[in-house]
């Protein structure tokens, strides 16, 4: 297990930060509770906020030409987002013929469509989360036929387009298969809330509560890689982004401080998709 001495303030001066991405450039991209966007430079350690959706931007992720697709809970609208001018349009707005509810964490698959989770509403007696597919260049969506989803949540998207997807309210990491979805790994005890690849297979699960990293293996296995018992380091960590050269440094979003973390991993980020 790493050691939380090993971690390292990467950025400082964000509204509490809860998605982050790796864009092409190298630079990473995150949001904020009040519906700012930042660019990040992770050599420098600077932070320049290059919009603003006026919403609260959860998930987000980029194309090969830089847009920013981010998840809006308040908008109840997945946006997209031109860096160099900050102008925000909305890409989806609407799933199998009715509203969002609360898009969550966008990844592009391979064939460009945006995979999408919504979360439903925040209750532990409501489960009603799904997982949609916007169409490439935006529109409505369509509604992947699955069970209903509790509170999903992180989601990640294989280079063969196998979709990952976590639910907080039953913590489990599950993969949508064929016909249905199966459970890849039962996190008891946990809020798991953003997911990462890793080369070899496994996956990088973060907790919202308690404040920890998880590595689960491809067979399910599941281990501790990084526990902060107080805190004090990342408080409520939400996602992470792998990133720098061998992409197996991660960036680490906690929505609980004004800040991104850093660590050096044993694991090697897997290669996304940016259509």
């Amino acid at each position: 297990m790493a050691s939380v001495a090993a971690i390292e303030r990467l950025a400082d001066g964000l509204d509490h930060p809860e998605g982050i991405a790796l864009g092409t450039d190298g630079m990473l991209y995150a949001g904020g509770e009040a519906g700012q966007v930042y660019r990040v430079d992770p050599a420098a350690g600077s932070v320049e906020q290059i919009a603003s959706t006026g919403g609260f931007v959860l998930g987000l992720c980029l194309d090969a030409a830089g847009a920013i697709y981010a998840c809006d809970a308040t908008l109840a609208a997945v946006v997209r987002i031109d860096p160099s001018t900050g102008a925000v349009e909305t890409y989806c707005d609407r799933a199998g013929g009715a509203p969002l509810t609360c898009p969550n964490w966008p990844a592009f698959a391979p064939d460009g469509s945006l995979v999408v989770s919504d979360s439903g509403r925040e209750a532990l007696n409501i489960c009603e989360g799904t997982v949609f597919r916007v169409p490439r260049g935006g529109g409505e969506a369509e509604v992947l036929d699955l069970r209903p989803l509790h509170l999903s949540n992180g989601l990640a998207v294989t280079p063969k387009g196998e979709i990952i997807v976590l639910e907080s309210l039953t913590p489990r990491l599950s993969r949508i298969v064929p016909g249905g979805i199966e459970t890849i790994a039962e996190l008891p005890g946990t809020t798991p809330d953003g997911v990462a690849l890793t080369d070899d297979g496994g996956y990088l699960v973060s907790c919202y509560y308690p404040y920890r990293i998880l590595h689960v293996d491809p067979a399910g296995n599941v281990t501790t890689f990084l526990d902060d018992a107080t805190g004090i380091h990342i408080p409520m960590p939400t996602n992470m982004a792998f990133y720098g050269e061998g992409m197996t440094r991660l960036a680490i979003a906690s929505l609980g401080g004004s800040w991104l973390s850093a660590i050096e991993t044993p694991f090697r980020g897997l290669a996304l998709t940016y259509p």
